[in-house]
């Protein structure tokens, strides 16, 4: 055997150290042993080991640390790569009924147009589905907008055709909606039942004075605050998985906290709260670049909004606060993955959405058409063809960033790994500690 090419080793509290492999994503306390063996692997024979010996080289296996000497990492890696990129098992739609929004946000990279999908585009849509039913195992949805919820009956009408299509041909199903929240109620949590949609995310920018200046409604009220997060509180119990994002820049940074008490109050301990990077990605949203952190700096909030959350009694321990590992990046550089406009105008990546010099094709059209150049970026870029990305520890788990910013040559986008990896593997390993720490002398008490 030999070691892996993707260790990390660094000390901790306590003369301790931990190993992670980001592989495997496996994080382990070691001891000298551990590293002796990584030291020596190659001169070591295994049936001469002691049992302890023999069981721990088996575990280092099993978490990736050592790996079968003539195995080469960077080709499964590769193969990994290309199997999620290229993979045609599943159909992944990001369907957006409108582009038209009830709200203003003062960061919105989208240009809103006033339209909304036509029962000619929803039956092409469904034409589209139908010719992919007899090769796929799964179908996802995403609703998106603009403000999808402002179309409720297209996402109702898509909804049913496209269920009772997976249903005759045994392919599994699953639907996720991203919406501000506002125009949600008990009608529609229902129909958010009866059509499967199980997961929903829904913004909260900070609390009320805060979220009501980011979040504006187009119709002049300036208090839409309470009403999402009644919103929130009403998906959550009915079932429904929900994500509360909030985007996070330098001129809400300071209000989380409050923000998190206003949760802890409203008993919504378990909601899954998530910071998302305010990125200015297109001219509609140019004007708050200011006010924007870069990917290093953001990668240091980030850890002091984790470290708010579990010290306030919210679960972030798991992705996207600890790293996982990817294959291809997102949807973009999937295969069978498209984003698909009110006018039946299809797209890679969420960005673009509306941007018809950037679409790929278009469901009304399908049989005239030639694969897009754009398509062919999005498709055939990879990490492995930049020798920074290649030799990199941390591909597996960034997989040469955000696809977007690479084929429109706007900047290389490292994910925030780079520049805090060794601290947050040492926060998560101290708040297990602390968790085991807390358990034992519980257990003694009750002793």
């Amino acid at each position: 055997m030999k070691k892996s090419d993707y260790n990390f080793i660094w000390e901790v509290r306590n003369g301790k150290k931990i190993a992670f492999n980001s592989m495997t994503c496996a994080l382990a306390e070691i001891e000298d042993d551990f590293t002796e063996i990584l030291d020596s692997i190659e001169n070591i024979r295994y049936e001469k080991l002691d049992e302890n010996r023999k069981e721990l080289v088996d575990n280092m296996k099993d978490n990736g640390f050592l790996v079968d000497r003539d195995f080469n990492e960077s080709k499964l890696l590769k193969f990994r790569h290309l199997t999620g990129k290229f993979n045609q098992s599943g159909l992944g739609l990001t369907i957006a009924p409108t582009l038209n929004c009830n709200f203003k946000c003062v960061y919105c990279y989208e240009t809103p147009k006033q339209n909304k999908m036509s029962l000619e585009n929803q039956e092409n849509l469904i034409k589209f589905v139908e010719s992919y039913i007899n090769t796929i195992e799964h179908l996802s949805i995403t609703w998106y907008g603009g403000e999808p919820l402002l179309y409720k009956d297209i996402i109702y009408n898509l909804s049913e055709k496209l269920i009772k299509m997976c249903e005759t041909n045994n392919v599994t199903y699953s639907a996720y909606i991203i919406t501000n929240g506002y125009l949600v109620d008990e009608d529609v949590v229902d129909n958010f039942k009866k059509y499967k949609i199980t997961g929903a995310q829904l913004t909260v920018d900070g609390p009320e004075e805060i979220h009501n200046k980011r979040r504006i409604l187009k119709s002049g009220n300036k208090d839409n605050f309470q009403k999402v997060f009644n919103s929130i509180k009403m998906l959550e119990e009915n079932g429904i998985n929900v994500g509360v994002r909030v985007n996070v820049d330098k001129s809400n940074i300071s209000y989380v906290q409050e923000l998190i008490d206003i949760f802890k109050e409203n008993n919504m301990i378990k909601s899954n709260i998530h910071f998302g990077q305010v990125t200015p990605y297109t001219e509609s949203c140019k004007s708050i670049s200011h006010s924007c952190y870069d990917t290093e700096e953001f990668s240091d909030v980030l850890m002091e909004l984790q470290d708010k959350l579990n010290s306030n009694g919210f679960k972030a321990m798991g992705y996207p606060y600890y790293p996982g590992i990817k294959a291809n990046y997102c949807c973009s550089d999937q295969i069978n993955s498209f984003v698909i406009d009110p006018e039946g105008y299809m797209y890679k990546c969420w960005n673009e959405v509306g941007e018809i010099s950037k679409s790929i094709g278009n469901i009304n059209n399908l049989e005239n058409q030639k694969i897009s150049n754009d398509n062919l970026e999005y498709m055939t870029w990879t990490p492995f063809e930049s020798e920074e990305c290649s030799e990199c520890k941390l591909l597996p788990v960034c997989m040469g960033g955000c696809p977007y910013f690479r084929v429109n040559n706007i900047q290389s986008q490292c994910e925030r790994w780079k520049f805090n990896l060794e601290e947050i593997l040492k926060y998560t390993y101290d708040s297990y500690l602390d968790d085991s720490e807390r358990f034992e002398k519980a257990f003694a008490d009750i002793q």
